[in-house]
Formats: structure tokens, C-alpha cells, sequence
């Protein structure tokens, strides 16, 4: 992927991330925080809240912290001093510019059928957000190698994505809104990342 593909990527998700953002209060927004809101809660069972219970302490920010230093330091073992710097900024950034977000969009969490007890902002998710720049990094690298296993480690990520994800919804603490904003989030901060590094990135791979 070209610097220009990756900064135009950016770009439109960019604006995706401002028209959820502007329309998150409208009604095609409650609309849609209402549909999913309803399906997911006729899906509520006592297996089903334990396995949500399990994705969401996956995305919690120590969680994220000690994966991270995990993941840094095998790459750093394995000498991919390049594929670990990529995964700590991207990571890094995920962490400073979503507090940033949730401050500026100051949007109250839901209070329908809260199953656990959280404070803070609600929009975008931190857990859909970190979750989806941690797991979409991994799946990144694994991408860039030619392991036969690589699809299947991909398709986990984005299963563990959706699932962290979709965990916050069913617990009752972010709107679907929410969700979806952290993962575009998430993917923006990939994307920056490459854009940053994107010497020492293509040069590498060359």
C-alpha cells in the first residue's frame, strides 16, 4: 500500500468517524442504537453474559497494557525492531487520542439495562477502540508474512474485535454508535502509524 492509499484511507474513514459522530444524536442514530440495543437484548442469557463478561475484561486498559508489553517485547526477541516500534505507536496513539475524543463528544452512556458499573464518557469506545488498533496491528503484521496459518490468525483478530466490541453494547455501558466509531478509531490509528513509519515500513518489506 502506497503513502497516498494510506493517507486517503485515513481521510475517508476520517469523515465515516465525523458523520457517526455528527449523527449519533439524530434520530437515524437513536434509530439505530434502538435496533441493536433490542436484538442483542433478546439474546440475554446467563452463558452469554459470562462470555461477554470474559471479551470485556480482554479490552480493559490494563489488559491492553500487558498485552501490548507482551507483544513488544516477542517482536523485539524475534529482532522485528520495525514491526515493534509500529505496534507501540499505533497503540500509543490509540491511547491518547481517544480520552481526547471522549472529552471533546462529552456524550453521556447509556442507562437501559446497565449490567456492570463504569464512569466516563461514553462515544467513541476505548474497548472497541484499543481493541481494534491492538488486534488489527497483529493482524497487520501477520498480513505482511507468508505463514500458511496467516488467514486464520487474521479471522480470529477480527472475531476478538467484534466480540470486545459488541461485549460493550450487551453489558449495557456504550451505544452501537460507540462501538462503531472506537473500531473505525482503531483503524485510523493503524493507518497512522504506517504513515509515520512508512519509510522504515516500505523499505523493510522491500
Amino acid at each position: 500500500m502506497s503513502q497516498m492509499q494510506r493517507i486517503s484511507l485515513i481521510l475517508i474513514f476520517s469523515f465515516i468517524f465525523g458523520l457517526i459522530a455528527f449523527f449519533h444524536e439524530s434520530r437515524l442514530g437513536k434509530w439505530i442504537d434502538n435496533e441493536v440495543y433490542e436484538f442483542i437484548y433478546s439474546s440475554e442469557s446467563f452463558i452469554t453474559t459470562s462470555i461477554m463478561l470474559g471479551y470485556t475484561k480482554i479490552g480493559e486498559v490494563w489488559s491492553m497494557i500487558l498485552l501490548s508489553l507482551l507483544v513488544v517485547c516477542y517482536l523485539m526477541l524475534k529482532r522485528m525492531k520495525i514491526e515493534a516500534l509500529f505496534f507501540a505507536l499505533a497503540m500509543i496513539l490509540s491511547g491518547t487520542i481517544n480520552p481526547l475524543l471522549k472529552n471533546i463528544f462529552d456524550r453521556e452512556r447509556p442507562t437501559l439495562l446497565r449490567l456492570i458499573d463504569i464512569t466516563g464518557f461514553s462515544f467513541p469506545s476505548g474497548h472497541a477502540m484499543g481493541g481494534a488498533t491492538f488486534f488489527g496491528s497483529i493482524a497487520y503484521l501477520v498480513s505482511r508474512g507468508d505463514a500458511q496459518w496467516k488467514p486464520y490468525i487474521i479471522g480470529l483478530c477480527v472475531f476478538t474485535v467484534i466480540m470486545i466490541s459488541s461485549s460493550r453494547v450487551y453489558l449495557g455501558v456504550h451505544f452501537p454508535t460507540d462501538v462503531i466509531a472506537g473500531m473505525l478509531g482503531g483503524v485510523i490509528c493503524i493507518l497512522m502509524a504506517q504513515v509515520f513509519l512508512h519509510k522504515l515500513i516500505d523499505n523493510h518489506s522491500q
